[in-house]
This record gives structure tokens, C-alpha cells and sequence, in this order.
């Protein structure tokens, strides 16, 4: 494995999860609601401006891109737990929603195998 899958693995299934647990453990409120998904939305657009300055940019894309997946699947998880009080059913949807963040490394995996 050449450097660049490594280091895209390592982020998509060490610091996703982290990212997301750290995320998940803030206290679930309608403002952090409204700032994840903002966050979301603004790396999505900075992740299209990038894409269009020209091939260059396209890892930082990819990050960008990364990142708002992993803010939604948190976002997500939040919007489930605050409708959630079963201290099970909030594990599962804390373990489903850190499983989530690692979705991307298959999607770039299926593109690998398809070139």
C-alpha cells in the first residue's frame, strides 16, 4: 500500500470515528443541531470551489468532503439521540453512527477496483 491509501485509511477509519465520538459526546442541543449542519453545508461548497480552481485542489476536495460526511453522520446521530432516552438505543445509535463515518473508504475502494 503506497502512502496516500495509508494515509486516506488511517484518516477514514481512525480519525472519523474520533471525530464523530468527540462530536457525539457534546451535549445534544438544537443550536450544535443547526451548527453541524451548517458546517456541513459550507464544507461541501468550499470542497466545489476547490474542485473547480483545477486538479490540484482535489485532495483537499476529498478532505472537504470527508469531513462534511462525517459533521452530518454526527449531526445525525443527534438528531436520533434526542429522541432517544433507552440508554441501549442510544449506544446502538452512537455505534451505528461511529460505523457510519468509515462509509467513504468503501466508496473510494469501488471507484479503485472500477478504474
Amino acid at each position: 500500500m503506497s502512502a496516500m491509501p495509508f494515509f486516506a485509511f488511517v484518516i477514514i477509519f481512525v480519525a472519523g470515528p474520533l471525530l464523530c465520538a468527540l462530536l457525539l459526546r457534546l451535549p445534544t442541543r438544537l443550536s450544535l443541531l443547526i451548527g453541524l449542519g451548517l458546517a456541513s453545508i459550507v464544507c461541501v461548497m468550499l470542497a466545489l470551489m476547490l474542485q473547480s480552481l483545477g486538479p490540484m485542489r482535489m485532495l483537499s476536495s476529498l478532505i472537504l468532503l470527508w469531513l462534511a460526511w462525517v459533521l452530518a453522520v454526527a449531526m445525525t446521530g443527534h438528531a436520533v439521540l434526542r429522541r432517544l432516552t433507552a440508554p441501549r438505543a442510544r449506544r446502538l445509535v452512537t455505534i451505528v453512527a461511529l460505523l457510519s463515518t468509515t462509509l467513504p473508504w468503501f466508496g473510494l475502494a469501488t471507484a479503485r477496483l472500477m478504474v
